[in-house]
């Protein structure tokens, strides 16, 4: 086997690999192309194929680790199955070979930042790299500023946020890189099809950062003539987003909280007051914390009418668990003022979350969703794309620049009518049918609050636990 020795202007030397250990003299020439070998000298021993087929895998791997698009692991794993059990026999070790292609692919990337003060975003790296080289990083406000905001997408990307009424917000925690807090994503839904319009990275959590957010991407939009103005916001149950939201753009934006994370947030809530075995061994109590989340299927204004029949029904073993309900959901609370030895007064605290937050009697009667829980989906998709938590910052662009190609494909695909939006499986529609006619039936007076409550605790947590 021969290694570079000399690199000439017309010509290419190659040496034996075991010049040293076997004091060997080979030697041959190839022209700049590597091509048209002329041998020089020839080896003092016999050759070794199995270890030139070891030599060649490894040379593939590191090709292919430089790509960025896999896991060294999967590098490694299709690599060795590629080869016999001899050459196989003859391989580094596992772990050696994995460190080498990580070493690989870390000397394509710049610097990881330690800090905001050193992180400068510029060149290839503000687009979506080969071949078209689009815009990508549509918002960095600085190295200076107190909150620095990193907000990525392609102009495709933010018309198609213009042109939705509709958006879904989710953030996540464990895609951002160190420097900061959280990946936060805007998605929308194009011809049928969910797309992310823009992802961005912020360092905090509060209301201030949502603001910042909306804002610059209004200035964006403007330099574009493109207009935000949202109708409906499917979100997590996060004040400082909802905040934001009404501040940024108006309070008559309808903010549509998960149903998904308001049952989520019922079943934790059991499981803190230690009633997770009551839970699961008492049908009846099951069905009234069903029933309490049941309450978001109620028309908006006969939603204080059904906590009131539940308090009527109400379990002894369910008091703490109604009170927290109703107080962070339904009524609110009290909270004393002015207490003196001869006067207390109370202020009435709204809850946390008013109803209008998170009921879907409405979405549910016009065949909307109810949850977030295609936005939970892409997480999870994209997650695994990455392959691990906290990515450095060139890695998290590089699956951006991925995940902006698949959807523009499938957005080109439907176009042309290639593909058709994905149909919703059988049983969703069944479940989805089942509670719009309960709805139905409820405003056309066939069923009772309290018959409606435990048909739709029913269908939506005793018959899929």
């Amino acid at each position: 086997m021969y290694v570079l020795k000399h690199f000439g202007k017309s010509k290419i030397t190659w040496r034996c690999s075991k010049r040293s250990s076997f004091k060997c003299m080979g030697e041959l020439y190839t022209n700049i192309q590597k091509e048209d070998p002329v041998l020089k000298s020839d080896h003092n021993h016999f050759g070794d194929s199995e270890k030139v087929d070891v030599e060649k895998a490894l040379c593939i791997m590191k090709q292919q680790s430089k790509s960025g698009l896999s896991k060294p692991l999967e590098v490694y794993a299709e690599g060795v199955a590629k080869l016999d059990g001899n050459v196989r026999s003859k391989m580094p070790v596992e772990d050696h070979v994995k460190r080498t292609l990580r070493n690989q692919r870390s000397k394509l990337n710049p610097i990881e930042p330690t800090s905001l003060d050193n992180l400068i975003i510029d060149d290839e790296w503000c687009t979506t790299g080969y071949p078209a080289y689009e815009n990508l990083l549509i918002v960095d406000n600085g190295v200076d500023s107190e909150q620095r905001i990193l907000i990525f997408g392609t102009v495709e990307g933010i018309s198609n946020l213009s042109k939705s009424s509709t958006w879904y917000l989710d953030g996540n925690f464990s895609l951002a890189p160190k420097v900061f807090l959280q990946l936060y994503v805007i998605r929308v839904v194009v011809d049928g099809i969910f797309t992310t319009a823009i992802y961005c990275l912020l360092q905090r959590k509060t209301y201030e950062t949502y603001k910042l957010l909306f804002k610059s991407l209004i200035e964006k939009c403007a330099e574009k003539n493109l207009y935000l103005d949202p109708k409906y916001v499917h979100l997590d149950f996060e004040k400082a987003v909802i905040k934001a939201v009404h501040k940024i753009f108006n309070r008559e934006v309808n903010i549509r909280g998960c149903f998904y994370h308001l049952s989520q947030s019922t079943h934790r809530k059991v499981q803190s007051l230690g009633l997770e075995q009551l839970y699961r061994e008492d049908s009846n109590f099951n069905k009234f914390c069903g029933m309490l989340d049941g309450l978001a299927f109620l028309p908006l204004t006969d939603v204080e009418q059904g906590m009131l029949y539940l308090k009527s029904i109400m379990p002894d073993t369910a008091l703490d668990l109604l009170d927290y309900f109703d107080s962070t959901y339904v009524t609110g609370t009290f909270k004393r003022i002015n207490c003196t030895a001869n006067n207390i007064k109370f202020k009435k605290v709204q809850p946390r979350f008013p109803p209008s937050v998170w009921n879907v009697h409405d979405a549910t009667l016009s065949d909307e969703h109810r949850t977030n829980n295609s936005t939970e989906g892409w997480n999870h998709k994209f997650s695994n794309l990455i392959g691990h938590n906290h990515p450095s910052i060139w890695t998290l662009i590089k699956k951006i620049r991925l995940e902006v190609a698949v959807d523009d494909t499938k957005l080109r695909q439907y176009n042309l009518g290639c593909i058709q939006p994905i149909k919703k499986r059988k049983i969703t529609v069944k479940n989805q049918t089942t509670l719009k006619r309960l709805c139905m039936d409820y405003n056309e007076g066939k069923r009772t609050i309290d018959n409606f409550l435990e048909a739709i605790s029913y269908n939506t947590r005793i018959k899929h636990d």
